[in-house]
């Protein structure tokens, strides 16, 4: 139980990373391009960690539905983060 605990406030902490990073930048024209910026960077890492996914799993020690899982647990606390700014209007 805590580790699922531990696990949803990691997920947590990244929706509200992302909706940061969507709303400042919603906030003002220049943020915006600094906004792209990083869901661009996060993309192109999440990409690189795909692509190389034996060795990056490997070394950080987790079974292959435990490291898939991750990574799918990263992209979908940035797109829903993004998403919830965008629905609100911020």
């Amino acid at each position: 139980m805590a580790k699922a605990v531990h696990l949803g406030a990691w997920f947590l902490l990244g929706c509200i990373a992302s909706s940061f990073v969507a709303w400042l930048g919603a906030l003002h024209p220049a943020l915006l391009r600094v906004m792209w910026v990083i869901y661009i960077m996060c993309a192109a890492g999440l990409g690189v960690v795909l692509v190389t996914d034996d060795a990056v799993r490997t070394f950080l020690k987790l079974s292959e539905p435990d490291y898939y899982a991750l990574l799918i647990a990263i992209a979908v606390s940035i797109v829903l983060g993004g998403i919830v700014t965008w629905l609100i209007g911020g």
